[in-house]
């Protein structure tokens, strides 16, 4: 697969000269490795250290990996990289998973500040556990802290590019939003996609995540356990939780069966060192916030794997496969409103209006006995328009958009009057739609259904 949509970083590392040092975090697949060596190509040479092995083998194969270079087999870190970074001034040395000198020989961190701090070399590093990274790279007690010119923390791919992926692999704008809605914009699987033969979404995802060996599931599993260390279980549970809909401190600590106060330290792990799950207000007068979990993938696995685990280790893979299929809609439709929220940020949807804030908004009914709450897929604010945009997203065929505008004017009467705006539009987002309207009770509506929000995208 080509490599897509890194333009901001390699403006980032053209803008470096002269000897320099930078470190790139993220998660696992997200196209760290690609991105140095495409960015460097013959010019870095690239040091995995696997976690694995001893750190004199280690070494060897590294030595192995390079005959031309005349690398020294030697028994520690200290002599080896004391001669690369003398002997290939020349040279991008590139680091690679970082964090697993932990596992090794973790005092070496102290002397690679030596040894950078000496030789001053080219030097690229990389890590994929996030909470390991930001410790060793931007934590003041660290030896590496300040060794950096640069700190590039690799995202996710947004869906503008997933969809030019899938437009390059011959797939139209469904299986795109498929896709991201299970895999968001990690790199990596969208190579596996493009290995698969003849791509069928459902079935591609019961080989990856249930029938055995069910490769996605157990590297999902791993990849957590690794980053959650001994506590795992505590934040496996609170994930759960969260993917099913738990969204509130309250609701989540009830599922544990503790108090708001024995998770509160979790959360904050998961939200500011993990950088795995976010908290959200309504955008309108919003103070209570709910928390959901920020990467689709796990988001997904959680959902809608993780949650059948009993039934996948004791392989009764028939009795999930129904199941497995018939959730894949909701997680599909709760995606589709993030990607249409997605493309108002990014300016592909309503580039005509400068919106100050874009998000969601919820609250309580008023009065209505049965109905607790409300909720509105978008909302966007132009205080320079002095306009509101009020959105809803409907992942279903021959919508009628006057039902929905009906319904959404009646949710936005329960918003006070004070923190709306004196012009409001509605837009409605659908599959398709069995007609369409321009006006609802004196308010602009605008329809968009996948063809409409695809010719967005290829402008």
């Amino acid at each position: 697969m080509k490599f897509y949509n890194r333009e901001a970083e390699f403006k980032s590392l053209n803008n470096l000269k002269g000897n320099f040092r930078i470190a790139v975090i993220g998660r696992r697949r997200i196209g760290k490795t690609t991105l140095v060596e495409n960015f460097y190509r013959e010019n870095c040479i690239n040091f995995f250290v696997s976690a694995e092995k001893a750190e004199k083998e280690i070494i060897a194969s590294w030595a192995q990996e390079y005959p031309e270079l005349h690398l020294p087999v030697v028994d520690n870190f200290l002599s080896f990289f004391d001669f690369v970074f003398f002997h290939l001034k020349n040279k991008i040395i590139f680091i690679d998973e970082t964090q697993n000198f932990l596992k090794v020989n973790k005092s070496f961190f102290f002397d690679l500040q030596r040894l950078i701090d000496k030789y001053k070399p080219k030097l690229v590093v990389s890590g994929s556990i996030i909470s390991l990274m930001k410790n060793l790279i931007e934590e003041y007690k660290s030896p590496l802290y300040g060794r950096f010119d640069l700190i590039i923390k690799l995202n996710e791919l947004d869906f503008k590019c997933v969809y030019q992926i899938c437009k390059d692999l011959k797939m139209n704008i469904i299986h795109a939003i498929k896709l991201y809605s299970v895999f968001g914009g990690i790199p990596k699987y969208y190579e596996l996609v493009e290995k698969s033969k003849e791509f069928n979404f459902e079935e591609f995802l019961l080989s990856s995540f249930i029938i055995y060996p069910r490769p996605l599931y157990e590297e999902v599993k791993t990849m957590l356990k690794e980053e959650f260390g001994s506590e795992h279980k505590t934040f496996f549970t609170i994930l759960s939780a969260i993917s099913q809909g738990k969204n509130k401190s309250s609701e989540i600590a009830g599922y544990l069966g503790k108090k708001e106060t024995e998770i509160t330290k979790y959360l904050s792990l998961l939200r500011e060192d993990f950088e795995i799950i976010e908290r959200k207000t309504p955008l309108i007068s919003g103070k209570k916030g709910i928390y959901s979990i920020a990467n689709n993938m796990v988001h997904f696995w959680f959902r809608n794997v993780w949650k059948y685990n009993e039934l996948l280790e004791t392989l009764q893979e028939e009795k999930l496969k129904e199941v497995f299929i018939r959730d894949l809609n909701e997680i599909v439709s709760k995606s589709f409103e993030k990607i249409i929220l997605e493309l108002v940020r990014l300016k592909i949807l309503f580039k005509q209006f400068k919106f100050s804030k874009i998000g969601s908004n919820w609250g309580n009914f008023r009065g209505e006995k049965g109905k607790d709450s409300y909720e509105i897929d978008l909302v966007a604010d132009s205080e320079k328009d002095n306009l509101m945009l009020f959105g809803e997203c409907k992942w279903q065929d021959g919508i009628n958009p006057a039902e929905i505008a009906k319904e959404l004017n009646r949710k936005i009467d329960y918003i006070e009057q004070k923190d709306r705006r004196s012009k409001e539009i509605l837009a409605i987002f659908a599959r398709s739609f069995s007609k369409r309207i321009e006006e609802f009770e004196g308010k602009k509506v605008y329809c968009f259904d996948l063809k409409d929000i695809e010719k967005e995208l290829l402008r």
